[in-house]
């Protein structure tokens, strides 16, 4: 009992494996409710928007283009293309500036997000041609 004089009647100031066996229950207890509630939440949302929504699955699939003012046309068919994981590149030219970035930005921004699972990257034999209207 290195430290400590003999017949010194204060316990011994190791922590108790006790409290942090029941701490490690409690912070995995925690995070698998966090885990589920989630899932849950998630799967709500998914039938809420399939099943409550006015739009058909294609009108949502093309709300954020058409918020854009793009024309989904050349979007549907490249994606029609690519497959998970492929890699492509985007020409477009810069179009007008907006407020805070060209409309070509938002075009290549679009379809980063509409080709996912895609990779986009600066130089590839596979690109996707876009004009405005």
């Amino acid at each position: 009992m290195e430290g400590r004089l003999q017949g010194d009647p204060r316990p011994s100031e190791r922590p108790l494996v006790r409290l942090r066996v029941v701490a490690a229950v409690l912070v995995a207890a925690l995070a698998a409710s966090v885990l589920l509630s989630a899932k849950e939440v998630r799967r709500h949302v998914g039938q809420s928007v399939a099943c409550d929504s006015k739009l058909t699955p294609a009108e949502r699939r093309h709300a954020a283009g058409d918020r854009l003012h793009l024309d989904p046309a050349p979007f549907d068919a490249f994606r029609a293309e690519l497959g998970p994981r492929e890699l492509y590149a985007v020409d477009v030219p810069p179009g007008a500036r907006g407020p805070f970035i060209t409309r070509g930005a938002v075009v290549r921004a679009y379809a980063a997000f509409y080709f996912l699972p895609a990779i986009q990257v600066e130089h590839t034999d596979h690109v996707f041609h876009y004009r405005f209207r």
